[in-house]
């Protein structure tokens, strides 16, 4: 019976199992042996090697640059360059670091880290695994342990690394080397997914900015050019502007996109403290909504993508209203008591006898003042505006006019209330955001315009024939109706939509009283205003075209009216005193603008690691280069046609000792082996199998629970 002995420590001396015959196997060949490739034991292979190209023996080994075939070292080549595309990147990725995006130049390099991403790992191991393979062959050629070869033959991939440290339980310097060296692979990998990046990031440039100016000369003289070319229009948008919704009347622009300007009052009653030395005063960005000074926006042309901070000056009627007064009509039915072509209210004509509402003015007449000013000197009509008229009035101080509005109770009550108007000049720091499907702009500061203007006192409405104007076109702009007039129901409440269209106007109240004594003075004073300022500004030349946001490049100078726009910046507060006395229609001046474009930002950190572990694969591909120039034995590692060499049941020709193993596999290709038994072949009775690689026609398959030696 066959026994086992146990592992010992220590020497041992054992004795042959007496049921187990001696064996020696016989490698002895018969002197007239042709040289088939029989297996000494086999007389039965029918496969014949000595048919194949075996080179002639003996053979020197040799690799020097005579002895190196081209594929050779075209391989050590290819082996050297693997690592060059990687590099590339880096210097590429370095290269683009803090530049704009580019579509085209985005998407090549984008596809190139995804390659990256997918194909150093197989580069890594391709040159890693063929370093380890060299440079054991060349510890073999020097002679080292088993334990070395089996290190260096097993960490051929990140995986089989870690198996077989675990396996031999080599925990020495070569094992943490390779260990170290093969952990790069997946690293490299994945740092080059997050080497680069495209944030957006500011980038501030200079730039210019237009818009219309406001401090131009109005046209609402009764008959004149405003009223008969258009006014029709005007009364259109003005009508649009009154029924806007709430967001837009209490937002920053109008309907079509321009920027309205706050009553700088109202920023000031916030709370806010001007700055003591420039005096701006910021606009409160919280649970603030300031009161604008008009139904209608400045036009602003120019802006580039991205936001836009510039500079505008502006000017606006503020109104300041007594308390209201309610008053019957006089005993004739007349309407025309304190508004008529005589005063003491003035108007371009006496109030209809069923007029909803009725405007008058009173106040100096500025040409009388200009032209008494500049020794009689006549005035140049039509320029009626402020900066038209003699800079110096002879140091007069002119009153503010004051405006009576009259409010009818069908024939039996008036309601008036009369306000004092000045000229109010500002200049607004607006900030504009542009994309490329909108655009949004408010102002965020204001201060007193420190341009030269008129004393307050001089409106458009002290020069007499824009003061008719008003009087006779104003209440036209929206139907006259005995039911519904769109701006006494503005009046009243502004925020309601539905009840300014379908509100009762003044006229349906009989023996009572109008809703307009309901609304404060300063409501009224806020609400009026805003609808004189709409009606002085679309008075401008032409500015109906321009609100709805027509090229500025069409205002040209007539010669009935208007002047150029310039697009000429004006660079310094001269330059714009210049355009404002000259009547420019648009002003151009600086603007920062300021983008968000997308650049590419490297992450350095991630980047340094990809490069070293790039670097890593270079010195991995010149290791394996060097070594094999170094080794002058054949390839012998890692071969199943070196293992077939070796066993003595394959009989291979005894040539070719220069030949590495992909030579030798080439050549027993088609060689059918197997690891299988070969007791056949041996005097051994049959009592226990031998294990052996073998030609498979001369093995056996091993059987479950036989014995094998």
């Amino acid at each position: 019976m066959l026994t086992q002995s146990r592992l010992q420590t220590g020497p041992v001396v054992t004795t042959p199992s007496p049921s187990l015959p001696a064996w020696k196997p016989d490698f002895s060949f018969d002197k007239s042996d042709d040289g088939s490739e029989k297996s000494p034991q086999s007389t039965t292979s029918t496969q014949n090697l000595l048919q194949k190209p075996w080179p002639a023996r003996p053979q020197p080994l040799q690799k020097g640059l005579a002895g190196w075939r081209w594929w050779d070292s075209t391989l050590d080549l290819v082996m050297l360059m693997l690592p060059l595309p990687f590099l590339v990147l880096v210097a590429a990725t370095i290269v683009v670091d803090g530049k704009a995006v580019d579509d085209s130049q985005s998407t090549l390099l984008d596809h190139s880290i995804k390659g990256a991403t997918t194909i150093f790992p197989i580069f890594f191991a391709a040159t890693t695994g063929r370093a380890a393979v060299k440079y054991a062959t060349w510890k073999l050629e020097q002679g080292t342990t088993l334990g070395v070869l089996e290190q260096l033959m097993g960490s051929r991939t990140v995986a089989s690394t870690f198996t077989t440290q675990v396996q031999l339980r080599s925990f020495n310097v070569i094992g943490f080397v390779l260990l170290l060296v093969w952990s790069l692979s997946p690293i490299g990998s994945q740092s080059v997914l997050h080497i680069l990046t495209t944030p957006e990031r500011a980038r501030s440039s200079s730039t210019s900015i237009s818009y219309i100016n406001s401090r131009q000369q109005s046209y609402a003289t009764p008959t004149g050019a405003f009223q008969q070319r258009w006014f029709s229009g005007f009364s259109v948008l003005f009508g649009s502007s009154l029924l806007a919704t709430t967001a837009v009347k209490e937002g920053s622009m109008d309907s079509w996109g321009n920027v309205k300007i706050p009553r700088i009052s109202s920023v000031l009653a916030s709370g806010v403290q001007p700055d003591a030395e420039s005096g701006w005063a910021q606009i409160p960005t919280s649970n603030f909504t300031p009161t604008y000074s008009s139904l209608f926006g400045i036009p602003v042309s120019g802006l580039g993508i991205g936001s836009t901070i510039f500079n505008l000056e502006s000017t606006y009627l503020e109104l300041t209203c007594g308390n209201m007064t309610l008053t019957p009509v006089s005993g004739n039915g007349s309407k025309s008591q304190n508004i008529s072509i005589d005063g003491p209210f003035v108007s371009f004509a006496n109030v209809d006898i069923g007029a909803n509402f009725a405007i008058g003015y009173k106040g100096p007449d500025v040409l009388a003042i200009s032209a008494d000013a500049a020794n009689g000197a006549s005035y140049l009509a039509p320029k009626f505006c402020s900066d038209c008229i003699q800079a110096n009035l002879g140091n007069r101080t002119i009153d503010p006019g004051i405006i009576l509005f009259e409010e009818y109770d069908g024939l039996d009550n008036i309601t008036g209330i009369s306000c004092s108007a000045n000229q109010q000049y500002v200049e607004s720091s607006i900030s504009c955001t542009k994309t490329s499907n909108s655009q949004s702009c408010q102002v965020t500061a204001q201060r007193f315009s420190i341009l030269p203007h008129q004393q307050s006192s001089i409106t458009p409405l002290s020069f007499p024939q824009v003061a008719l104007g008003l009087t006779a076109l104003m209440p036209n702009i929206t139907s006259q109706t005995l039911n519904v007039n769109l701006i006494e129901n503005f009046l009243y409440d502004p925020d309601s939509v539905a009840a300014i269209i379908t509100g009762q106007s003044s006229t349906t109240f009989v023996h009572g009283e109008t809703p307009l004594l309901e609304v404060s003075p300063e409501e009224f004073a806020d609400r009026f205003g805003q609808l004189l300022n709409a009606f002085v500004y679309g008075s401008m030349w032409n500015s109906t075209p321009y609100i709805i946001g027509s090229p500025f490049d069409g205002i040209l100078a007539t010669p009935v009216g208007g002047n150029n726009a310039s697009f000429v910046m004006a660079t310094t507060e001269a330059d714009l005193e210049a355009m404002v006395l000259n009547q420019t229609a648009v002003f151009t001046v600086p603007a920062s603008l300021t983008t968000n474009p997308q650049v590419y930002f490297v992450f350095y950190p991630w980047l340094v690691t990809f490069f070293l572990c790039t670097v890593v694969m270079l010195l991995a591909a010149i290791v394996g280069v060097y070594y094999s120039r170094r080794t002058i034995v054949p390839d012998y590692l890692g071969y199943v046609s070196s293992l077939a060499k070796e066993s003595p049941y394959i009989r291979m020709p005894d040539v070719g000792v220069n030949m590495d193993g992909m030579d030798k596999a080439r050549l027993v290709k088609d060689v059918k082996v197997r690891l299988g038994d070969v007791s056949d072949l041996e005097d051994t009775r049959g009592q226990f199998g031998r294990l052996a690689f073998a030609r498979m026609e001369e093995t056996k398959t091993v059987k479950k629970g036989k014995l094998y030696i």
